[in-house]
């Protein structure tokens, strides 16, 4: 089998992980709703490929360092291996994935429903694209039991077990029934919407009850761990001490941290430093022919406010005329739940706003926008990170934008500039970015002109702080903080520096 780690997130080296678990015995067990990698069969033979993702790939590293266990969906309903060593060529391996079987309806039910069609838009205060079916709840549970199940099936009381995100939010308190001793860890890759919004949801009490099964539920932002603390406090009629952030439950305080995810910056500064990604940069540069790029990177999501921003893109073209023909937007967008229908309408907007704007400005061989709809690898998508004067990310919300810190890292040179959502969680890290309302069209075309004519000294300085915030915040820090404040007797520091 090979292996071969080729997507844009997957960092270069190992993670520097302290041990997981009390001292003596026990292991990591990640829990996620897919796993890092996918069983690929061609010509007889099995290949494993990694999977898209910064987070995927975070544990992958985690778990090759210091061993343990995965628990994850194959990402397809064909028939897969119900365990694999990993990584497939070492010997010793070094840990486990264990593939929780999903039939055809937990799919269409749980994840297209329930997960895509529910809590993601509830999650990102979108209620006008909430479906909420009872029918996909009664599977979300089924599907949340049989991951507590195999879960708990895996491991011993002695392990620590760190379930990801929204999917899987029920298995905490599910898995209690099984594993009342073992440390239990919730992280929360999206934003937590305010109690007004989260009141919509028909099961709210659930959903928060079954969060409450961990130790420790992490946030990316102070704001959403306030957001959190509140519908425990209003919904569930809990008491909450906010100084310390903690929920008082049944079976003792539950605590709520902020961390603040973190990228492999050291992996993305060393590729854009290779001969070849700078080669590719020097291609791209010469093939957009104009003085100016700015960027755009995306999964095709309503959330990511792609089309506001093309509407700022093209106010700002019809503001300032001087700027025809020496800017160019490089629109990236990558396929994403092509399933759901209110995706495929995204598509066919997007589509319709690109042919109006290049027909409306296209001019002596210059075409404005660039639309790339395509999933990059992680050579091409630096390159591109590189040959751009400004990243342009305008997130409706976000939880956290992994690709401005992407952006941060890879583009090496002190000439770049960032313009960043406000709502993206971010921001509240990325204070040198040029912050602005992805509602506000005339905003986004300001922020636009600001960048592009920002002097040198400023967009420097800009740079270097951003730079140095992202390096020191890292992928390998944020795992790190959150196991010690996990298990706190290993670092008694971990509470304080986990914003308690």
């Amino acid at each position: 089998m090979d292996y071969k780690d080729k997507q844009a997130s997957s960092p270069g080296s190992v993670i520097a992980v302290p041990t997981a678990h009390p001292p003596g015995s026990g292991r990591l067990v990640v829990m996620s709703n897919r796993a890092p990698i996918r069983v690929v069969r061609e010509s007889g033979r099995q290949r494993i490929e990694p999977t898209v993702g910064g987070v995927g790939t975070t544990f992958l590293r985690l778990l090759e360092h210091q061993g343990g266990l995965w628990i994850a969906w194959s990402g397809t309903q064909k028939k897969t291996p119900g365990r694999l060593l990993m990584p497939p060529d070492a010997d010793p391996a070094r840990f486990q994935i264990v593939f929780c079987p999903l039939d055809e309806r937990d799919v269409s039910h749980y994840y297209y429903g329930m997960c895509n069609r529910g809590l993601w838009p509830l999650m990102h205060f979108m209620t006008a694209n909430c479906h909420f079916s009872a029918l996909h709840w009664r599977y979300y549970e089924t599907v949340n039991r049989k991951f507590a199940a195999l879960a708990a099936a895996e491991s011993t009381d002695n392990d620590v077990i760190w379930v990801q995100d929204f999917h899987l939010a029920l298995v905490p308190r599910m898995l209690r029934e099984q594993r009342a001793r073992a440390p239990v860890g919730l992280f929360w890759h999206v934003p937590f919407p305010p109690e007004q919004i989260f009141r919509v949801f028909p099961w709210r009490a659930e959903l928060l009850e079954g969060m409450l099964g961990a130790d420790l539920i992490g946030f990316h932002t102070r704001s959403y761990v306030v957001q959190f603390l509140n519908c425990c406090e209003r919904i569930l009629g809990l008491r909450v001490d906010r100084t310390r952030s903690e929920i008082a439950t049944y079976r003792g305080p539950v605590r709520v941290g902020v961390f603040p995810l973190g990228i492999p910056a050291d992996y993305f500064a060393n590729l854009a430093a290779t001969p070849r990604v700078k080669e590719r940069t020097e291609r791209i540069r010469r093939a957009l022919r104009t003085p100016h790029v700015v960027l755009g990177v995306d999964r095709l999501d309503y959330t990511k406010g792609i089309l506001e921003r093309l509407q700022g893109f093209e106010r700002f073209l019809e503001t300032n005329p001087a700027y025809h023909r020496k800017v160019t937007l490089v629109l990236i967008a990558v396929p994403s739940r092509t399933k759901v229908a209110d995706y495929a309408a995204l598509k066919r907007e997007l589509d319709e706003l690109v042919g109006r704007i290049i027909g409306h400005f296209s001019s002596e061989g210059w075409v404005p926008i660039r639309y790339l709809y395509t999933q990059f690898g992680a050579e091409d998508l630096v390159a591109y990170y590189q040959a751009a004067d400004v990243a342009l990310l305008t997130p409706l919300r976000d939880g956290m934008n992994l690709v401005a810190k992407e952006y941060i890292a890879a583009h090496l040179g002190e000439d770049g500039a960032l313009i960043l959502s406000e709502f993206a969680g971010a921001a509240e890290e990325l204070t040198q970015a040029l912050l602005v309302n992805p509602y506000d069209i005339d905003a986004i075309a300001a922020r636009i002109k600001q960048a592009l004519a920002m002097a040198p000294n400023e967009r420097a300085a800009r740079m270097r702080a951003m730079r140095t915030h992202v390096h020191r915040n890292n992928l390998e820090h944020w795992s790190e903080l959150f196991l010690s404040a996990l298990l706190p007797e290993r670092n008694p520091a971990a509470e304080a520096s986990a914003g308690y």
